[in-house]
């Protein structure tokens, strides 16, 4: 009903969305070095692309909720780009001329050019405004989540615009490679977790079907509406960011570290080249996954890397360039993730577990008496609260860096423990190699 309601307001009221201009602050010139830690997670999962601390400008919890001037902003982008593309198909079709036909495709071609390469812009300067203050958690999100939707409403103009071209180039390229180079550039602007805090502030609480990782039983498309907060992970570097959600069951990341493009490494240029480097940044994955595959696109610089196993499914992108992983997106299902040994605390009749997975990895705590048996109390993390343990007496969040002090409090009893969720060894000292298993 509420995304009714949201709809409904795109086609009577005009929206003014904060425009983060060319004005904003701009990382500063010179040379770049890679922002990417080699750190291997304990336990037999998939590797993590994960920020050195040297790099960290910020890390936060933040919250994405219900927000009908967001969800107006989006659909007034999803209208928008359908728009567009109704226009693109009547005049196309308003002519026999396959040279005026020609044109519109080089034109329209171009405008999604400026577009990708503007939305590139505003990603850059939201995550400064955000570095500097400027943007509040909660609009960064939102402003993350806008991005994600323009991307897709982009990744479909392109598709259609290869589809009316045919056989024809595009930009001197078949349509067909065309379309593949701009989705490599559209792609570390979407997300898994940039799609699950978009569904929050439409109030939907519902995976939709093409978001379960494979092996997963298929949930219906009924969407239910979200009645609390979806916490958000959030680290941010001069230019890239890092976002990680726990939601229905379900552990959703991304990472996006353009600096990394600019890394002073070896590249790589055969296609063996590469998958030899694929197998070596993640050797979990590239072992243990019932569905693999690899994109090279050479006009782009980017090789793309997919993996589907048990636990989820990977996605990662390469640059040919630096030889350096530049954007990650995980989706895992937490019931299947392995946790290494677990840290406990006991007060009075109150026994709180922590499972732990790695540094901004899933993390799960239980509440228990002593003989066992489950306990609903209220969860902190340092003294912040991230709600209740449930009659199951057990709760996902995602794990901060360094120590964290985790509380349970229930029937006034209060049971805590310092921990820390980096439980890892260092297996090669090459900065831009994502943490492997």
């Amino acid at each position: 009903m509420r995304r009714a309601l949201a709809i409904a307001l795109a086609f009577c009221c005009v929206l003014a969305l904060v425009t983060l201009g060319a004005s904003a602050s701009r990382p500063q010139e010179g040379p770049r070095v890679g922002s990417a830690a080699p750190v291997t997670p304990a336990t037999n999962t998939t590797s993590f692309l994960l920020i050195s601390p040297d790099a960290l400008e910020t890390t936060a919890y933040r919250d994405a909720t219900i927000d009908v001037a967001a969800t107006v902003g989006f659909e007034t982008t999803r209208l928008d780009g359908q728009f567009r593309q109704a226009v693109l198909d009547e005049r196309f079709s308003a002519t026999d001329s396959m040279p005026a036909r020609r044109d519109r495709i080089e034109a329209t071609a171009a405008r999604i050019d400026g577009r990708i390469a503007a939305l590139v812009e505003r990603q850059a300067a939201t995550v400064a405004a955000y570095n500097n203050g400027s943007l509040s958690g909660h609009e960064f999100l939102r402003e993350l989540a806008h991005i994600d939707v323009a991307a897709g409403r982009l990744e479909a103009a392109v598709d259609r615009v290869a589809e009316l071209a045919g056989q024809s180039s595009i930009e001197g390229l078949p349509a067909g490679s065309w379309a593949r180079n701009q989705a490599l550039r559209l792609d570390p602007l979407r997300g898994p977790a940039r799609a699950r805090i978009a569904g929050a502030f439409r109030g939907e609480n519902t995976v939709s079907v093409d978001d379960v990782p494979t092996g997963v039983a298929a949930i219906g498309q009924i969407r239910e509406e979200r009645l609390t907060p979806l916490s958000v992970y959030v680290e941010t570097t001069r230019e890239g960011i890092t976002l990680a959600t726990v939601d229905e069951g379900r552990y959703y990341r991304e990472a996006y570290l353009p600096g990394e493009r600019n890394a002073t490494e070896d590249g790589v240029d055969a296609v063996t080249d590469v998958r030899d480097r694929r197998a070596a940044l993640y050797p979990w994955a590239e072992n243990n996954s019932e569905f693999k595959s690899q994109r090279n696109v050479r006009r782009a610089g980017i090789s793309r890397f997919r993996f589907s196993h048990h636990h989820g499914r990977l996605t990662a992108y390469l640059d040919q360039d630096s030889g350096g992983v530049f954007a990650e997106h995980q989706r895992k299902t937490l019931a299947q993730l392995p946790t290494v040994a677990p840290v406990n605390a006991t007060a009075e009749d109150r026994r709180l577990l922590v499972n732990r997975t790695h540094p901004t990895g899933p993390l799960e705590l239980r509440l228990t008496n002593r003989s066992g048996g489950p306990l609903d109390g209220t969860v902190l993390l340092d003294n912040r609260s991230i709600g209740r343990t449930g009659t199951d007496g057990h709760h996902w969040t995602v794990a901060p860096r360094g120590n964290v002090t985790v509380a349970a409090r229930a029937n006034g009893a209060v049971v805590r423990l310092e921990t820390t969720a980096g439980v890892a060894t260092n297996r090669s000292a090459r900065r831009s190699v994502p943490a492997s298993s």
